[in-house]
């Protein structure tokens, strides 16, 4: 009986062992890309001294390329955006910067300020992720 005990105990410890080291419960830590939440196409409008649409996508790094568009002018726009969902963009005429635009954006909308520096034009923009 003694025999049958020890071979018992031997094979329990050992089943019990490789249960307890399972890779499956690891815990790994997989870091959250709180950018994720802003990747995607954004447009909106633009108003103030100026009026017009702008467009924007996001990669999930936070930057992002699009246009503006005023009347029959369309403008080169990049910026990017940060973890707490600030945004800084610029727009550009050819390879001439012409103003900024500012301002948050949350995971489904945005919104902010922009400034013409070439023109002293400013206002505000709104924008919604598609």
């Amino acid at each position: 009986m003694k025999k049958h005990f020890l071979t018992i105990c031997i094979f329990s410890a050992l089943a019990f062992g490789t249960i307890s080291c399972d890779s499956s419960d690891d815990n790994h830590v997989h870091p959250e890309n709180k950018l994720e939440k802003f990747k995607g196409t954004w447009t909106g409008t633009y108003s103030g001294d100026g009026e017009g649409t702008w467009t924007a996508t996001f990669d999930n790094a936070g930057n992002a390329e699009g246009t503006l568009v005023s009347g029959s002018n369309t403008f080169n726009l990049t910026g990017e955006v940060s973890e707490n969902g600030t945004i800084n963009a610029e727009f550009f005429s050819g390879s001439t910067a012409v103003g900024t635009m500012t301002g948050t954006l949350t995971d489904k909308t945005g919104s902010g300020t922009w400034n013409n520096k070439v023109q002293n034009f400013n206002g505000t923009w709104t924008g919604t992720k598609n």
